[in-house]
């Protein structure tokens, strides 16, 4: 037993010793030649891409700007503003406007704010209240401008009532229970919900809903249009948010981006179409049809078995 730590200690010696000797298992190393290259061949298809949009949109913007009528598609919820609003009115009751929990620079929030100058002008001609809270105090500024401006352009400054854009807190379940809160207590007629929300969105349409008021949302989170779609009269999905935004501002170039929007994905939807065809009919190469019909076949004899 006393020899054991000695030959304990020759077979480590031996193994040290073996690995310092072994050669590296690595294989050299090969010398890095440059190649030049001034243009990646296969992102042609993304240039080719980029520079049809840029003509598309500056074609459109140079017709918006002589005065030329671009038709947009009309958005069911931007038509319902002006009846929501009336209501309201109708009803002595008040609107509220919520411009979703993001801060000033999310582009949600900024079409927002455009929808927001349609709907206090439209109550302020209506001689309606309005109440919008903000969750973000980088936006709360900007809400009173935006209420402050529209205000004078529909004449009638002396009603504006900034007491009514408040900011309430960054928490979002915090800021869903005070707006809930508002809704019940001033038993609004009208609430338009706008912009980014997050898992808080159905609290405050369940809560709208259940108060009988007429509801008009709209955001681009993927997440909570379902419960848009569910609780509220009209929604918009995803971008018709930004559509609808570009819709009320009258700017030509923002109204010549979602034409040239929509022009690019018409072209996209008929090289789709184009490239089937062409793999169907075997021109590309890729006899598509041929493999859908022995696959449908070895489907139908599995299914015979």
């Amino acid at each position: 037993m006393r020899a054991f730590p000695a030959v304990v200690g020759l077979v480590l010696a031996l193994s040290a010793s073996a690995a310092i000797a072994a050669p590296p298992a690595f294989a050299p190393a090969k010398e890095a030649k440059p190649a030049p290259g001034w243009f990646d061949a296969g992102r042609a298809v993304n240039l080719g891409a980029v520079v049809v949009f840029a003509g598309l949109f500056l074609w459109f913007v140079r017709a918006g700007r002589k005065g030329r009528p671009l038709h947009l598609r009309p958005i069911a919820g931007l038509s319902a503003i002006d009846d929501a609003v009336g209501r309201a009115a109708e009803m002595g009751r008040p609107i509220l406007f919520s411009p979703g929990l993001s801060d000033i620079g999310h582009p949600s929030t900024l079409a927002s704010m455009g929808l927001l100058s349609k709907v206090a002008e439209r109550a302020a001609r209506l001689r309606a209240r309005i109440i919008v809270p903000n969750y973000s105090p980088l936006v709360f500024p900007v809400t009173q401008s935006v209420v402050r401006a529209a205000f004078l352009r529909a004449g009638r400054p002396q009603n504006t009532d900034l007491a009514d854009v408040s900011y309430l807190t960054s928490r979002s379940f915090t800021y869903a229970a005070a707006v809930a809160g508002s809704m019940v207590r001033e038993r609004t007629a009208s609430n338009f919900l706008f912009g980014h929300f997050f898992s808080e969105a159905l609290i405050l349409a369940e809560t709208g809903a259940s108060t009988g008021a007429v509801q008009i949302g709209g955001t681009d989170s993927d997440a909570q249009l379902p419960f848009f779609i569910t609780t509220c009269d009209y929604t918009l999905i995803g971008e018709e948010l930004f559509a609808a935004a570009a819709m009320v501002s009258g700017d030509p170039v923002s109204r010549s981006t979602i034409k040239a929007h929509d022009a690019f994905k018409v072209l996209i939807v008929a090289c789709i179409l184009l490239g089937l065809a062409l793999s169907l009919a075997g021109v590309a190469g890729v006899d598509v049809a041929a493999e859908l019909a022995a696959r449908l076949a070895a489907s139908l004899r599995g299914a015979g078995r």
